[in-house]
């Protein structure tokens, strides 16, 4: 059963920014050649956690690329299998521009939960994923996930 027992900061010097994870959840490398981390709760369920990973896309994000990058958001979520976006949102604010949606989406034979939620600065590309193995069990850790989607820092400060 979920249960919060704290929250440790996640910091990514390399991109400039800090993400506040749940304490006790095990860290994992998202590849071999990413500096992203995916925090399991159990690291025997691979299907449930939050991965955090930055990418520099070489040209910088502007708040008046928000509709085109709203409109491949939107259209790479409906691509899952069986897919239903439940909630969607974007926002520029200064040099800053956020998008996010939850989605329910078909994995075999199994409805799975997803929060995605992308970031851009700059030339940095900055993405959360919070995913379980089923509804129920994104359900019963959505305040955990919450913390991570909302504390999301540029500028390394915690």
């Amino acid at each position: 059963m979920p249960a919060f027992t704290g929250l440790l900061v996640h910091h990514d010097t390399r991109f400039g920014f800090v993400v506040l994870v749940p304490d006790g959840w095990h860290r994992l490398s998202l590849t071999s050649n990413s500096t992203g981390a995916f925090y399991a709760p159990d690291d025997d369920d691979l299907l449930t956690g939050l991965a955090i990973d930055a990418v520099d896309l070489g040209t910088r994000v502007k708040r008046g690329d928000l509709s085109a990058l709203r409109s491949g958001f939107l259209a790479g979520l409906r691509s899952l299998s069986d897919a239903h976006i439940e909630f969607h949102e974007s926002s520029a604010v200064g040099d800053l521009v956020s998008l996010e949606a939850r989605v329910t989406f078909r994995d075999g034979d199994a409805i799975r939960a997803r929060w995605v939620r992308l970031l851009y600065q700059g030339t940095t590309q900055l993405r959360l994923v919070a995913q379980a193995a089923s509804v129920d069990l994104f359900h019963s850790w959505e305040p955990m996930f919450f913390e991570a989607m909302r504390t999301v820092r540029f500028g390394l400060a915690y």
